[in-house]
């Protein structure tokens, strides 16, 4: 079973904003943990030192180059965590790994979009293309199977590799439609969307979002959840750098130390609330879990395993 189970704990993040007006969002506390995790290992990385720029610098490049990578990462983790908190009408899964065979790539190019719903792939245990859904959602009130691409957009990311990974997300929801339907799913729909969050990655795809209309695309309230993520990873990092930016300038720092003011936007209060989800047994006419259906594909070898996301 690729799901890990845990008690949802959360803490209340009250972000500042330029009006000064404070509203208050819930960060679940395992997106606050993998924030800290990040940054640990961002900072706490030994760098080979640039001799253009000595090492003290390094110290302050290195994990820069790193935290934005990471900051992709996260948003995934924060949109999957937003989906999973809205209750039990979503069920959500990252990094569903995929075999897509060449026969399906081929239909794929070979058909235009609106004919593609019509389409039935085969599920099999086939020899072909590994292809990773970033976020996997299935909503049990529509029966859409929405399959997510999540991108930073931080800058562009187009060319060949760009529209490969479209089709073959294209394939993979298709395929995976097929297995829900086959396990009892009752699947009405496969969407596939691109996430661009900053809009700049100069991807094109049928259906695109950003930071600024992802709420609206899925009826839900997504990116507070990934303002507040970041917000605390912001500030995180503001504390974290300034002793290394200091010193590479040959200055010390103050008691009056600069990442009080730089953390005053965001402050994390506990409330050491956690609510266990207990499972009903299941009766035999109830359909199946999400997870239970994906129980079938292999894990990964190495790198970031699926797993579910719960609330």
């Amino acid at each position: 079973m690729h799901s890990r189970s845990s008690d949802s704990i959360t803490s209340n993040m009250l972000l500042k904003h330029k009006t000064g007006c404070s509203t208050e969002t819930t960060l679940p506390v395992e997106l606050r943990d993998a924030v800290d995790a990040a940054l640990k290992e961002c900072f706490d990385k030994s760098y080979c030192t640039d001799e253009l720029i000595g090492e003290l610098l390094t110290e302050v490049r290195g994990p820069l180059d790193s935290l934005s990578k990471r900051h992709g990462i996260l948003l995934e983790e924060a949109i999957a965590h937003a989906f999973a908190a809205s209750g039990s009408r979503y069920e959500v899964s990252m990094q569903v790994a995929v075999n897509v065979s060449k026969e399906a790539l081929t239909l794929i190019e070979s058909n235009k979009i609106e004919k593609l719903e019509e389409l039935h792939f085969p599920f099999a245990d086939v020899t072909g293309k590994r292809v990773i859904i970033d976020v996997l959602v299935f909503d049990h009130a529509s029966g859409d199977l929405h399959v997510i691409s999540v991108k930073r957009g931080g800058g562009a990311q187009g060319g060949q590799a760009a529209r490969d990974a479209r089709k073959d997300l294209t394939a993979a929801g298709l395929m995976l439609k097929n297995m829900f339907l086959r396990e009892g799913l009752p699947v009405q729909s496969v969407q596939k969307v691109l996430v661009d969050w900053y809009g700049r990655s100069g991807i094109i795809a049928r259906k695109t979002v950003t930071r600024k209309t992802i709420d609206e695309h899925f009826g839900l309230a997504i990116a507070p959840t990934v303002e507040a993520m970041s917000a605390y990873m912001k500030s995180a990092i503001a504390e974290k750098m300034a002793p290394r930016l200091l010193a590479a300038v040959g200055k010390k720092q103050t008691v009056a130390a600069h990442g009080a003011s730089s953390a005053s936007t965001l402050s994390v209060v506990s409330n050491d609330r956690a609510n266990q989800i207990e499972r009903k047994e299941k009766k035999h006419s109830i359909p199946p879990t999400l997870a239970e259906c994906l129980n079938s594909l292999p894990l990964r070898r190495q790198g970031r395993q699926m797993r579910s996301i719960r609330a």
